[in-house]
């Protein structure tokens, strides 16, 4: 009977699934941050893209923002030059550039941060958005999903 008890909770805990908003906070910088869980945007024969959500607090004052990943499954690394959604260009700001992200096996990665305005976030809670990205080595088109702004939205 125990041992039935004990399978039971460990099963139950292994279907709860990873939450969808982590919150942090650092005691050192006093940042607060809300960050969501990473959502695969593309896929396709030659990259894979992700995004997160997030939003960093500090003093009263919130930034707004998608982290990305883009991972090419081809040779040679991404390299964007700039994003767009429709005919408004993006705040794309690269962070790094990794010779390798071994998930998925090892490729060849670029990530970055789309910084966006507390209004532009809140009306992507509500239609997404969508973005068409121009890189050296390639074009792509992608929707970050409106669940990701709203579980953000949510959290705050």
């Amino acid at each position: 009977m125990r041992f039935f008890l004990l399978f039971a909770v460990l099963a139950l805990t292994a279907c709860a699934g990873q939450p969808q908003v982590t919150k942090r906070f650092d005691d050192w910088t006093g940042f607060a941050e809300t960050i969501t869980a990473e959502h695969e945007i593309l896929r396709d024969g030659t990259a894979i893209m992700t995004a997160r959500g997030v939003v960093i607090a500090r003093d009263g004052q919130r930034t707004f923002g998608v982290l990305t990943r883009l991972r090419r499954v081809v040779p040679n690394g991404p390299i964007i030059m700039h994003m767009s959604s429709g005919t408004t260009r993006l705040d794309y700001r690269r962070h790094d550039r990794l010779l390798t992200q071994c998930i998925d096996r090892c490729r060849r990665t670029e990530t970055g941060v789309i910084v966006m305005s507390e209004q532009a976030f809140r009306i992507a809670s509500q239609t997404g958005l969508p973005l068409r990205i121009q890189g050296r080595r390639g074009r792509y088109a992608a929707t970050v999903p409106a669940t990701l702004f709203q579980e953000i939205l949510g959290a705050i």
